[in-house]
C-alpha cells in the first residue's frame, strides 16, 4: 500500500508518542487531544481584513460563528459556510483557523464557521439544525457581513462533510435555495453502513472510533436520511458537488458511493481521490503538500461556482 512520505512520517511520529486510542481517552480527553493536534498541523493562519466572532439566531439559542474575510476592495464578496469535522462530537472552528483563513484568502470569499451544538450533550439532529440555520441566516443576512446572498457555498470535512450533505438535503426538503456548491471532504454519509474500507483502513482513524462517535451522535437513528444522507429517497436538484476522498480512510467507500448517488441523480459532481493520505489530511497544510493541493482544488471549484452564480 502506497503511503505518502509526509503522511508516513506524521503517522510514525504520532505513533512514537504512544497515544491511547481515542475511545480509551474518553470524550474530554479526545476532544482536547484532537483540538491540540489539529491546531498543530493546520497551515499558518493568514492575516485577513477580518477574523472575529459573531452570534446568529439558531433554533435553540444563539450560534457563535467565526468570520474570516479578505480585503474586499469595495465590492461584495461571495460566502462559504464551513462546517468543521470531529464526528459532530469534537472540535471547533478555532481548530481549523489556518485552513479557513487560506480558503478565505485564496478563494476571495467570506468564510463563516459555526460552532454548532455537539453531541452527546446535543445529539442528532442538533448539529444539523444549527448548520442549516447558518445557511438560512446567510441567505437572509449575508449583506450585513459584506457578502453576496446569491453566492453562498457550503463545505465541511468528515462529520462536517456529513453536515454539508445533510444541509443541502434539508434545503431541498424545506424548499429553500440550494447553495452554489457543496464541498464534501471525506464525508460520513452512511451511519448505518459497514463498507469494506471501514474494516480495511485503520491508519490514523478506525471504525472503533467511528462507531463511538456515531453512537454518541445519532444513537438509534442511523437509518434516518437526515443522519445518513445516502439513504435519502431523492438526491435530484441538489447543489453541484465536489467530493474529496483519501485512499487510506475508513470513510473512503461511502464518499465514493455518495458521489455516485449524486451523479446518478443528475447532480453535477466532481470526485477526487487522493492517494497515500489518511483521513483528516485536508487540514494538514502545515506539513503536507497534498493537503495544500486539495485546498487549492477546492479554491478553484469555489471560484468557478461563484462565477456561475
Amino acid at each position: 500500500m502506497y503511503v505518502d512520505p509526509q503522511i508516513k512520517k506524521f503517522v510514525e511520529d504520532l505513533g512514537a508518542q504512544n497515544p491511547p486510542h481515542p475511545v480509551d481517552m474518553g470524550l474530554e480527553g479526545a476532544r482536547d487531544g484532537f483540538s491540540q493536534l489539529w491546531q498543530a498541523v493546520n497551515p499558518p493562519t493568514r492575516e485577513l481584513a477580518r477574523n472575529d466572532e459573531i452570534t446568529i439566531a439558531g433554533p435553540r439559542g444563539d450560534i457563535r460563528c467565526k468570520v474570516y474575510a479578505p480585503h474586499a476592495d469595495g465590492g461584495v464578496l461571495p460566502v462559504l459556510a464551513y462546517f468543521h469535522g470531529g464526528g459532530c462530537c469534537m472540535m471547533s472552528p478555532q481548530d481549523y483557523e489556518g485552513t479557513n483563513t487560506a480558503l478565505a484568502d485564496d478563494a476571495h470569499c467570506i468564510v463563516v464557521a459555526p460552532q454548532y451544538r455537539l453531541a452527546p450533550e446535543h445529539p442528532f439532529p442538533a448539529p444539523l439544525e444549527d448548520c442549516y440555520a447558518t445557511l438560512r441566516w446567510l441567505q437572509d443576512n449575508a449583506a450585513d457581513l459584506g457578502g453576496d446572498p446569491s453566492r453562498i457555498a457550503i463545505a465541511g470535512d468528515s462529520g462536517g462533510g456529513y453536515l454539508t450533505a445533510a444541509v443541502a438535503l434539508e434545503a431541498k426538503r424545506n424548499d429553500t435555495p440550494q447553495p452554489a456548491l457543496q464541498v464534501l471532504i471525506y464525508p460520513m454519509t452512511d451511519m448505518a453502513g459497514l463498507p469494506p474500507s471501514r474494516v480495511e483502513e485503520t491508519m490514523f482513524l478506525d471504525d472503533r472510533t467511528l462507531q463511538w462517535v456515531i453512537g454518541m451522535h445519532v444513537g438509534d437513528n442511523r437509518l434516518d436520511p437526515r443522519a445518513s444522507p445516502i439513504h435519502a429517497e431523492d438526491h435530484s436538484g441538489l447543489a453541484p458537488a465536489m467530493v474529496i476522498a483519501a485512499s487510506i480512510d475508513p470513510l473512503r467507500d461511502e464518499g465514493r458511493a455518495y458521489a455516485s448517488k449524486l451523479q446518478n441523480a443528475g447532480v453535477p459532481t466532481q470526485y477526487h481521490l487522493y492517494q497515500g493520505v489518511v483521513h483528516g489530511f485536508f487540514n494538514f497544510g502545515g506539513f503536507s503538500d497534498q493537503a495544500n493541493t486539495a485546498v487549492q482544488q477546492v479554491v478553484s471549484a469555489l471560484k468557478a461556482a461563484y462565477a456561475n452564480s
